[in-house]
């Protein structure tokens, strides 16, 4: 069987969501049409690591993106569990798993990622969990219900939230992290050691400096091996040590990926193919607040890029121009990261605030001492609204490191 549509988005996450809503806001008779390979219709991840696991009982529609109606009142079609698995550019066809095919004049790219999967024996066991899905939050949520112990490998955003998820259901938690610190890829040495401490202070245990090399159980994992000959008992264990961009789509049909394997866009998120966009996880886009291409794996670039890839599908040119917004929650803490997140963590930060009291903003600058990333946390997340707008400005307007003092960045005197 054959159906077209003017428009059609491939992937359920917020990139999808919100282009579809934009592009209905422009074009008010087009067809619109969400297809996703999930049972569920397009939901946000941040809950799926912070209430999904922290509460016992949990709404399965909690993360939903849109009410039910939205789709509807909006007549924007979704096709669920339908996997696309080539797309014709020539022909402007997409060819469905199942045989069928949907003739499109408009396409957005919004495949996602999938969680790394660890490479070691036993990570087939049952009770080994990967984070990415509401369904696999649930999971872990279920699991935790009977469990006394768990380990995390992988000190990262994910299962930095999980762990304290996990804890708050009085599980007792065991991170094992390769690198010297949780956050390696972005924290300097200060706020590694900062979310270290606020962390064993809620009793959760750190392995840092360690490989794991083997899961072991009769049937369900119950012990964590380490290169070191180290044992950890678990009840379940939670993976996070990266994603993988899901790309082949775009590659099969012969668009250019970029040197790190997302597809490559113009600041407009729109494909050499003038007919084709992607964005949110996959897009290798040019970012023109930090002035060179790169992909992001967040919740934000998702729905900002959504909103902008569907208003250019709709007819408009415009540019997409923010400066990268990074946020977690986790213990009684609430962070938001404004600038560069690859930036440097070798250089010397500055903070400003009270570091033991949790109530800072740590300044990361570049070569020339401008800034390139802020990282603010707070005990009160409406604290962080403020600083967030001043980290903006900062970052936009190159200001020197050397010169900015707390109220520069927006914290209470």
């Amino acid at each position: 069987m054959e159906e077209s549509t003017k428009y059609l988005l491939v992937g359920g996450g917020m990139a999808s969501v919100w282009a579809a809503q934009n592009i209905r806001e422009r074009d008010k008779e087009g067809r619109v049409l969400i297809v996703t390979n999930e049972h569920h219709p397009p939901y946000d991840k941040p809950p799926l690591s912070k209430s999904y696991i922290a509460k016992e009982v949990v709404a399965v529609d909690d993360a939903y993106s849109k009410f039910d109606n939205f789709y509807p009142d909006n007549n924007i079609d979704l096709k669920k569990e339908t996997e696309v698995k080539r797309v014709d550019r020539s022909d402007r066809v997409a060819h469905l798993e199942n045989g069928d095919t949907i003739r499109y004049e408009k396409l957005l790219l919004a495949t996602g990622a999938d969680p790394r999967k660890l490479n070691v024996p036993g990570s087939d066991l049952n009770g080994v969990f990967y984070l990415r899905t509401i369904d696999e939050a649930l999971g872990i949520s279920n699991a935790a219900k009977a469990a006394k112990k768990a380990v995390l490998i992988g000190a990262g955003y994910l299962n930095m939230e999980v762990a304290s998820g996990l804890a708050q259901r009085g599980v007792d938690v065991t991170v094992i992290e390769r690198e010297d610190r949780p956050w390696s890829r972005l924290a300097s040495r200060k706020l590694g050691d900062f979310l270290r401490r606020a962390y064993e202070g809620a009793g959760i245990k750190f392995v840092f400096g360690e490989e794991v090399s083997a899961l072991t159980g009769g049937g369900s994992v119950a012990a964590v091996s380490t290169k070191s000959g180290a044992h950890y008992d678990a009840d379940f264990v939670v993976v996070a040590v990266g994603a993988s961009l899901r790309t082949q789509l775009a590659k099969d049909a012969g668009l250019e990926l970029g040197e790190r394997g997302g597809v490559v866009v113009d600041e407009y998120l729109q494909t050499a193919d003038p007919n084709v966009w992607a964005a949110g996880d996959i897009a290798y886009f040019n970012d023109l607040a930090l002035g060179r291409r790169w992909h992001a794996e967040h919740h934000l670039n998702a729905k900002w890029q959504g909103r902008v890839a569907g208003a250019n599908m709709a007819g408009e040119r415009k540019a997409y121009d923010q400066v990268p917004y990074f946020f977690s929650d986790f213990l009684d803490l609430h962070m938001i990261l404004r600038g560069d997140p690859s930036g440097s963590t070798q250089r010397k930060t500055v903070v400003l605030g009270s570091l033991e009291g949790g109530e800072f903003v740590e300044l990361y600058p570049d070569e020339s001492e401008r800034l390139l990333m802020g990282v603010a946390i707070s005990h009160e997340e409406p604290k962080l609204d403020p600083i967030s707008d001043k980290l903006d400005e900062l970052f936009r307007a190159r200001a020197d490191v050397r010169d900015l003092d707390a109220a520069a960045v927006g914290l209470e005197a």
